[in-house]
């Protein structure tokens, strides 16, 4: 800024010198630097997202994404990743630190209605496909409670129009990252 600044008073002052540019001279003209952006690691933004990293997410999803935010709410702790071009599709992970909840009670009261079971992940897991709806695309939840006996769930949300054949092959790919994500007693 301060060479912006600089570079602006010395054309103004050669200006009201009556200085002009003369044959061979150069002129010169005041450019704005490039500006960098540079991404932080999803892990920045703390809570939730210290369990993933960019990288992770686009080897299993196949989406890249480039935003991360995240949020704590007492015992629970959330986080979202976007990409820079849309709000949707998004990747939203939550876990609960805790619970007293063991397998039998976790599939009768914490499993959404419409869910089906899912076998190999923790001590018990969902898997729920919800159709588009406020906007956005269908939605692929995967929820389990892990063998740490927290309550983990993903959820990756489509944009509007998503083909059919790229939510079916999301199931299989939001299972794998909930697997890498899947917190143990070691």
């Amino acid at each position: 800024m301060r060479t912006r600044l600089a570079l602006l008073g010395t054309v103004v002052l050669f200006a009201a010198a009556g200085c002009e540019a003369g044959e061979g001279a150069a002129v010169v003209t005041p450019s704005a630097p490039a500006e960098e952006i540079v991404e932080e690691p999803a892990a920045a933004a703390g809570g939730a997202c210290i369990l993933w990293d960019y990288k992770l997410i686009e080897q299993t999803t196949g989406v890249r994404f480039a935003v991360a935010a995240s949020d704590q709410v007492q015992d629970t702790s959330s986080c979202v990743v976007q990409t820079l071009e849309a709000a949707w599709p998004d990747l939203t992970l939550s876990v609960v630190e805790t619970t007293k909840a063991n397998a039998d009670i976790f599939l009768s009261e914490r499993m959404p209605a419409k869910a089906t079971k899912l076998s190999g992940l923790g001590r018990a897991g969902y898997r729920l496909t919800t159709k588009a709806a406020a906007g956005h695309g269908p939605a692929v939840e995967i929820g389990w409670l892990s063998e740490a006996k927290q309550l983990q769930t993903l959820r990756f949300t489509f944009a509007k129009d998503a083909p059919a054949a790229e939510v079916k092959d999301m199931n299989a790919k939001l299972l794998e990252l909930a697997k890498a994500l899947s917190t143990t007693n070691g």
